[in-house]
């Protein structure tokens, strides 16, 4: 007898979708970790790490769009009266946002003229002979496209286009290693040269937070100061590369080079608005890196600049620019940084510093310091988004330093490197679009991604113990 398939359940009938888990799982870690650290003198507190470890599950699982949790999560801070309208949405009254958006129109700009897509490729094509030249590409075409780009999601987006096109074009295999390779290859390119420039997403967060105690904001010195980290970072980080996966790569690699070469020679000569939207770039950069001439603080500067290439100056940037710009991403940013400022309201960076001050008393070099300090971070992109993070503790971390006569900087350096450690890829929105590319497997991603963690922390033990004393920390 034939059965109906209307009569024959299936697994699909009785599982929840991907959604209803999120929010299951969401809502079961929030009452969790709100349960662990719950301060029964005060309520308060004790909702406020519900509704964060919910907003932050949320963010992770993705149950809503991020602009619906970034402003659900200010909505009720207010609401439940943790924070005043004034306290959760201060954020936009920083420069961080606008920065981050001027970035994103420097971003778009520049992937409508297809400048950012000309100097990878040219990179590549030049380079790339072997794998470990390509890994080397990667990072050449990021100290070149970070320089004028300082938003690492757009740069990001830009070497997940390429890395991901150049697996379709070679019909690499999802998840298969060389594909895993190439795409982590097209990651740290983006990433590693990152940490060298302001305004970043983390780095100009922590050190706006802790301007008004003496800690200054400039291009330059941050530049020199954490070039040594950068560079060392960088070949482990090609090290890695190289050991994890070159053999299989190494069989595409002449198709690699071939496919950047074909890119290239189709985008034919740089066009004027290539000219002119470089032109541009650089002037911003310059700008923000000059402010000791002009006196304009940078980052007010930087977006000036910018915004020219809405004039008849530059006649750049047109509406269709506007359009391409995550708001959500912004929106994320500053719900982000009312995590750390409500945080901060609450007492809870002191309940930290208090926690770190007796770890930090015990050692008894700059090297040791910095390596507590690299822990801390690595500890908190786990809890907190690194954004969040780096608004919540930095002050705490710089109040620290000055108690303990250390020096401020490479603490907050050292913090900063630790917030960008990750296993899995919710903890860093970088990390994610690389995940969502489809040609990295997780198991791949986590072996590679804690290889790194541990390396960098090689690298913050080098600069510390040699580049920053070098440099009169």
């Amino acid at each position: 007898m034939k059965t109906s398939v209307l009569s024959q359940p299936t697994a699909k009938t009785f599982l929840p979708s991907a959604r209803i888990r999120g929010w299951i799982y969401s809502l079961l870690f929030a009452a969790v970790g709100a349960y662990l650290l719950q301060n029964p003198e005060n309520l308060k507190l004790t909702t406020y790490w519900f509704l964060t470890i919910f907003a932050i599950s949320a963010f992770a699982f993705e149950i809503m769009p991020l602009f619906g949790t970034a402003i659900l999560l200010l909505m009720l801070y207010i609401v439940t009266g943790i924070a005043s309208p004034d306290l959760a949405f201060v954020g936009w009254t920083t420069p961080i946002p606008w920065v981050c958006l001027c970035g994103m129109l420097i971003g778009a700009l520049m992937e409508r003229t297809k400048l950012s897509d000309r100097i990878a490729l040219l990179t590549i094509s030049h380079i790339a002979s072997t794998p470990l030249r390509l890994y080397g590409a990667f990072i050449v075409a990021g100290y070149l496209i970070g320089a004028i780009i300082p938003d690492v999601i757009t740069t990001t987006i830009i070497f997940m286009t390429i890395a991901s096109g150049m697996c379709h074009k070679m019909g690499m295999e999802k998840g298969s290693k060389a594909a895993t390779i190439l795409v982590m290859a097209g990651f740290f390119g983006a990433t590693v040269p990152a940490t060298n420039y302001l305004p970043n997403n983390i780095g100009i967060v922590g050190l706006l937070m802790v301007k008004d105690i003496g800690v200054p904001i400039e291009w330059v010195s941050f530049f020199i100061d954490n070039l040594g980290y950068s560079l060392i970072n960088a070949a482990f980080c090609i090290t890695i590369l190289h050991f994890f996966g070159s053999r299989e790569l190494g069989k595409y690699i002449d198709q690699c080079r071939s496919h950047a070469g074909e890119q290239i020679k189709a985008m034919g000569t740089m066009s004027l608005d290539e000219k002119k939207t470089l032109a541009l770039t650089i002037l911003a950069v310059v700008a923000f890196a000059t402010e000791k001439f002009h006196g304009i603080p940078g980052y007010y500067a930087f977006c000036g600049i910018v915004l020219l290439g809405f004039t008849p100056i530059f006649s750049l940037l047109k509406a269709d620019d506007v359009k391409e710009v995550q708001f959500d991403i912004l929106f994320f940013i500053t719900a982000c940084m009312a995590i750390g400022i409500v945080a901060g309201s609450l007492g809870i960076p002191e309940w930290i510093a208090a926690m770190v001050v007796p770890w930090l008393e015990s050692m008894n070099s700059l090297a040791s310091t910095s390596i507590i300090s690299y822990g801390v971070g690595i500890l908190s992109n786990f809890a907190l988004t690194p954004v969040a993070a780096a608004s919540s503790l930095s002050i705490p971390l710089a109040e620290i330093a000055s108690t303990l006569g250390l020096s401020t900087q490479p603490l907050l350096y050292s913090f900063f490197y630790g917030l960008d450690q990750f296993l899995f890829p919710y903890e860093l929105a970088a990390g994610l679009l690389m995940y969502a590319t489809g040609y990295v497997r997780l198991k791949h991603l986590m072996l590679i991604m804690a290889c790194r963690m541990v390396l960098s922390g090689v690298a913050v033990l080098i600069v510390s113990s040699t580049y920053w004393q070098w440099l009169g920390y």
